[in-house]
């Protein structure tokens, strides 16, 4: 199977990433939108031709979801995400942008579409699977598409997740951790929030 091709977009808060993942011949998917540039981001969907059809929320975190609202009054698309994303991101204590003093105070206003563990959707010419993952977050998810997965912070590049937030659960982590790793093999490319692409050797 085609592995989909994923263009790594880098915020400048805590270097947060945003994916573009090519999901048919000219439609994509993003995967988490912090800080980003809606202008250069914009341009670059014109410049590749592409066209954005659906946006997935890892968790609820500001730095994940900040340019969610600019990019919908830009343009059309399906926002995705779990229940408690779709509840704690409309929170400007639950997506900390009250206490950043980077971010202005902010919540998403934007309608979602909530997504449940061990969904599969058709979007485009792929399956996305959904995996729950709460510990760091709540609201915390994995995308699985083939053999790449969209991490968010449950899983990162050499780097210990954060689990001290007021939120957070170290106890849904381990369980989430276990979970995530039942479906990685070596093949797996892991996206993770922050940080560069990697694999897990078994």
């Amino acid at each position: 199977m085609r592995e989909s091709k994923v263009t790594q977009l880098i915020s400048t808060y805590k270097k947060a990433n945003t994916y573009i993942v090519d999901v048919g011949n000219s439609e994509v998917i993003i995967v988490d939108l912090g800080n980003y540039p809606i202008a250069d981001l914009l341009k670059w969907l014109k410049t590749n031709n592409k066209e954005l059809i659906g946006l997935f929320l890892t968790h609820e975190h500001l730095d994940h979801c900040y340019g969610v609202d600019l990019l919908k009054a830009k343009l059309e698309f399906t926002l995705y995400c779990s229940a408690m994303c779709e509840i704690n991101m409309r929170n400007s204590k639950q997506n900390f942008s009250r206490y950043i003093e980077e971010f202005e105070t902010f919540v998403v206003k934007s309608d979602a579409t909530v997504i449940k563990d061990g969904q599969i959707l058709s979007i485009g010419n792929v399956e996305v699977k959904i995996i729950e993952t709460p510990g760091h977050s709540p609201g915390s998810i994995c995308i699985l598409i083939d053999e790449i997965i969209f991490t968010g912070d449950t899983l990162l590049n050499n780097v210990k997740t954060t689990l001290n937030f007021t939120h957070s659960s170290k106890k849904d982590f381990q369980k989430s951790r276990k979970k995530i790793l039942k479906y990685l093999t070596s093949n797996t490319k892991i996206y993770p929030g922050h940080g560069t692409p990697f694999k897990i050797k078994f």
